[in-house]
This record gives C-alpha cells, sequence and structure tokens, in this order.
C-alpha cells in the first residue's frame, strides 16, 4: 500500500477552501482488464477531491503518488460538476483515528474536464 504521510493529514496545507457536506458525491475509476472501481468523495473543491478507500482494496495496489488517472465525477442530482476528468493522485493516507477507521484516504487533484460535451 502506498502512503505519502506515516499518519494524519495536514489540512492546514490545503490552496483551496473544501466543502465537506457532500451527499452522494461519487467517483468512478476504471483500468482496462480491471473492474470499475467506485468511491465516496468526502470533500471537493473547484481542483481536488478526496476519496474514501477501504484498506483492504485492491485498487490501492494499483495506484500511486503522481499518477494520473481519468475519472467520472458523479456528483448529485447531475450538476454542472459531474463528468469525466483527468485527475492526479496526489497523496495516499490512513487516518490514525476518527470516523474513516479501516478506510483510507486519497487526495486527488483535478487537472481537466476531457467529457465531450464539457461548456
Amino acid at each position: 500500500m502506498h502512503k505519502n504521510f506515516p499518519g494524519k493529514m495536514d489540512r492546514e496545507n490545503r490552496s483551496e477552501p473544501r466543502s465537506t457536506e457532500l451527499k452522494n458525491y461519487r467517483v468512478e475509476i476504471k483500468f482496462v482488464g480491471e473492474p470499475i472501481y467506485q468511491f465516496r468523495v468526502t470533500d471537493v473543491s473547484n481542483r481536488g477531491a478526496g476519496l474514501l478507500i477501504k484498506d483492504d482494496s485492491d485498487f490501492l495496489s494499483m495506484i500511486k503518488i503522481g499518477q494520473f488517472v481519468d475519472i467520472n465525477l458523479i456528483s448529485p442530482k447531475g450538476s454542472n460538476t459531474s463528468g469525466m476528468y483527468k485527475a492526479e493522485i496526489k497523496h495516499i493516507t490512513k487516518p490514525e483515528k476518527g470516523k474513516h477507521k479501516g478506510h483510507c484516504l486519497a487526495g486527488i487533484a483535478i487537472k481537466k474536464n476531457t467529457s465531450q460535451h464539457s461548456p
């Protein structure tokens, strides 16, 4: 399992505020020859998101920090942020404690909207 930090997340390093009161935000990621992986989004900003991943998920062995992935952002009620994006894995962190026990948090930086019908 890849980890950027041995323990807690450093929330002070964020360059912009994030919304943590989300309902039904999801990210789907598909690699060739693998199933579609779907993750709950724990926070989101205009340029990034935090993904909640079970710490025993095979997906963790498929990603590494700095890797670019194609994501499908699924937002509530099909808001204008929904769609396909190119994103970079920025960190993979296992929280020391709290409500996400048994999970890792993967921070992604959203780099480019790749939806064909993007505004």
